[in-house]
């Protein structure tokens, strides 16, 4: 009686409005040579209309026995998908079965399709029973390659993986000359956690289909579980051999991206356009990396591109354009990007408004515009109080920012993120207590939250004589983001404090060399000035000053040793 049960379930899943074939929309073209092809889409058409009837009538079986026979004989998803409906509603196991197949082979993306039939296989728990069904199925395929491919999905709703791969090796054996096969076996180990027996099957794949792109990515997804240091080694190593891969380049932007390793990531989505000529997520992905690398002239074009292109969320877009339009100091246009963005970036959008109004008309009128916003959850009204704080930080009020942000943190106590922003305010008006508490509050709530360390940390090696202190927090910080600019920044700085200045200037070079941010500037200038390197502190400071010409931190520093 299980299987009683679960049919109502999968009725539900489907509840498919009536689609219109493929087929029904073809124009008529020519007049001689399209009479026979017309003839039979319109006996289709009448015999497709006839089964809506009888479907409309509750006669689902004789519906299913046409939907079937047209989805079979036309090839069309549309009706396939159609006769799965029908033979779930029908409670017939067979037909359902074998529809899904049918759909699964003429749609191969289909996620529908696949979870149908994994749901059928697996209906009354019998692992062996859906090992013949899947037999049989592969047998009769006229897409056993396909199908190969889409078997840890027909066999994932069984919990015992390690018995699944058992199955999955029985039914590909012989089939065993094939990569499809191979690449089953390996991700059914993979699954079932035998990375051994995962890695030999990828490779046998690659051995059948040397520049087969998705046994280098079950490859890849091994070595990411035994050694993720071999990764982007062997994603590089495979497209030097193969050259025109699509998707291993993506995956190896991906990964270059997450190391922070920004330009050559985007050089291999680049690779991937100059294939393709028309990935949107592609060209999407090179805009993101250039904004990222403040390549902001770029990233408007790769944007551009983009949209053109129809790219699956517009707002993002629009998002990305204004960032790019705000890098180039092209404010108003920005605003006219982010007024556009209605999706689930729609506050974000509108607080990026608030600060450029407030950048361009003063304090009043960004506050002004941030309370006109409605918060759609808790969220929202964090991020507003975050941003109008930012406001107020700008506007040098420093009191009138910590006693917001108290009155904040007294609302929402668990918010990690207005304890660490109240902590920072803190710091600018000399109450050391509170944000070394908020602080540790913050690190209580959040312990791999790095800037947290590096912020108490930098503060107690700038303002205190807890040098060892600092040099444990700012560690910790390092350990969680060694490539994070800023808190190179600090473990330099530490080390100076502490007297350790070849070491302070390692790292300050490093940081600056990343990032060439007027406070590392004010640092490096400063560490080098101490060495004896005179000409070579005023050189950054200078340069620095060029692009920031009031910055506090810099200014101080310059005006410090400027006599000398």
């Amino acid at each position: 009686m299980g299987l009683k049960i679960r049919w109502t379930g999968l009725a539900a899943a489907l509840a498919i409005a009536i689609a219109v074939p493929a087929w029904a929309q073809q124009e008529q073209v020519g007049d001689d040579a399209a009479t026979d092809d017309a003839a039979t889409r319109s006996d289709a058409m009448y015999e497709y209309l006839v089964a809506e009837f009888a479907a409309q009538r509750g006669d689902t079986d004789g519906a299913l026995a046409i939907y079937a026979r047209l989805a079979r004989e036309l090839r069309d998803p549309a009706i396939a998908r159609r006769a799965v409906e029908t033979a779930i509603k029908a409670r017939e196991f067979g037909p359902a079965l074998e529809n899904a197949t049918l759909l699964l082979e003429l749609d191969p993306e289909s996620s529908l399709a696949r979870e149908i039939m994994a749901a059928l296989l697996a209906n009354d728990g019998n692992l062996k029973k859906a090992e013949g069904l899947i037999e049989q199925i592969l047998a009769k395929s006229t897409d056993r390659a396909g199908l190969l491919m889409q078997l840890s999905h027909l066999f994932g709703k069984f919990p015992d993986k390690t018995a699944v791969l058992d199955a999955t090796r029985n039914v590909t054996a012989p089939y065993a000359a094939m990569a499809e096969a191979r690449y089953a076996n390996g991700v059914a180990a993979l699954v079932a956690g035998k990375n051994d027996d995962a890695s030999a099957e990828a490779d046998a794949a690659l051995a059948a289909n040397p520049g087969w792109e998705p046994a280098a990515i079950l490859k890849a997804q091994v070595l990411r579980r035994t050694d993720a240091s071999k990764v982007i080694p062997f994603y590089q190593s495979f497209v030097a051999s193969h050259p025109s891969s699509i998707e291993v380049r993506m995956q190896l932007g991906r990964e270059l991206a997450g190391e922070r390793k920004l330009a050559e990531a985007r050089e291999q989505f680049r690779e991937v356009d100059a294939i393709t000529h028309d990935d949107a997520q592609a060209v999407y992905a090179i805009g993101l990396l250039s904004l990222q690398l403040e390549d902001y002239a770029d990233a408007q074009t790769s944007f551009t591109r983009a949209l053109k292109l129809n790219y699956r969320e517009p707002a993002a877009i629009y998002l990305g354009m204004g960032q790019a339009a705000e890098g180039l100091k092209r404010y108003d246009e920005a605003i006219d990007w982010y007024k556009r963005v209605d999706s689930a970036d729609w506050v974000r959008a509108q607080l990026k408004i608030a600060t450029l109004i407030g950048r361009q008309q003063g304090l009043a009128a960004g506050r002004e515009y941030l309370h006109k916003i409605e918060p759609r959850s808790t969220e929202d009204r964090i991020q507003i109080i975050q941003v109008e704080a930012q406001l107020l930080r700008d506007a040098k009020e420093w009191r009138e920012t910590y006693d917001m942000l108290s009155k904040a943190v007294a609302k929402y106590p668990d918010s990690y993120e207005l304890l660490y922003d109240r902590a920072m305010s803190a710091e600018r008006i000399d109450k050391l207590d509170v944000m070394e508490a908020d602080l540790k509050r913050v690190i209580e709530m959040k312990p791999d939250y790095a800037h947290a360390y590096n912020a108490l940390g930098y503060t107690l090696a700038e303002k205190t004589d807890r040098l060892q202190e600092a040099k444990q927090l700012i560690d910790k910080a390092y350990k969680l983001m060694p490539d994070d600019p800023f808190i190179q920044d600090s473990m330099g700085w530490v080390e100076y404090r502490m007297g350790h200045v070849q070491q302070a200037l390692k790292q300050l070079q490093q940081a600056y060399s990343a990032r060439p941010d007027p406070e590392i500037a004010a640092h490096l200038g400063e560490v080098l000035w101490k060495s004896g390197q005179h000409d070579r502190a005023r050189k950054i400071w200078q340069t620095a000053l060029s692009e920031n010409p009031n910055h506090e931190s810099l200014l101080a520093i310059i005006q410090k040793y400027q006599s000398n």
